[in-house]
């Protein structure tokens, strides 16, 4: 499950590097480049839902990530979900093999990596085992902050696509803990 996660962030990347000179790390003041995701949809359908990409790479990602305890930081960023289906759509049915990604910013600094597998639909998910051990964060100087067992977390999905991320607890190998969140809209 994290190599999904993993996949997608290598995939916008590889998109984001095509599209622009240089991905870039985020500025100052937090903002990260705009980003594209391009991972084929779920093979489930909702009803009455628009599967077709939206045209013109106009539905997208906005997100915050906000971070306190051994790092503290605030990333806001935009990622582009131009060839998956529409927002609803989405949320009814997750990305590829009924996973659901959190929305990662493209940057080679920080981001937040999470899936939701098995990924049912919009609701709130904070039963562990849904996340596979896939919840790591890495920092802004590199640091890798991962799950452990006193771990809280929680990712609730909405009908519309937009959501949130919670975490508490998330340690690095020295035991440092961070926590923080993750919303987003779908638009």
């Amino acid at each position: 499950m994290r190599r999904f996660g993993l996949v997608l962030a290598g995939a916008a990347l590889v998109i984001a590097a095509c599209s622009s000179s240089a991905a870039s790390a985020p500025a100052a003041n937090g903002s990260a480049p705009a980003g594209s995701l391009s991972a084929p949809g779920s093979t489930s359908q909702a009803a009455n839902s628009t599967t077709a990409p939206v045209s013109g790479g106009s539905h997208q990602f906005t997100a915050t990530l906000t971070v306190t305890g051994a790092v503290k930081f605030t990333l806001p960023f935009t990622l582009s979900l131009s060839v998956l289906p529409a927002c609803s759509a989405l949320a009814q049915t997750g990305f590829t093999d009924k996973t659901w990604s959190i929305p990662q910013p493209n940057t080679q600094d920080s981001k937040l990596n999470w899936n939701v597998q098995p990924y049912t639909g919009p609701g709130t998910y904070s039963d562990v085992a849904t996340f596979g051990n896939s919840v790591e964060l890495t920092g802004p100087k590199g640091t890798q902050y991962d799950q452990v067992d006193s771990s809280v977390l929680s990712v609730t999905v909405n009908a519309d696509g937009s959501g949130s991320a919670t975490f508490k607890n998330l340690q690095d190998s020295d035991e440092k803990a961070v926590s923080g969140s993750e919303t987003w809209t779908c638009s």
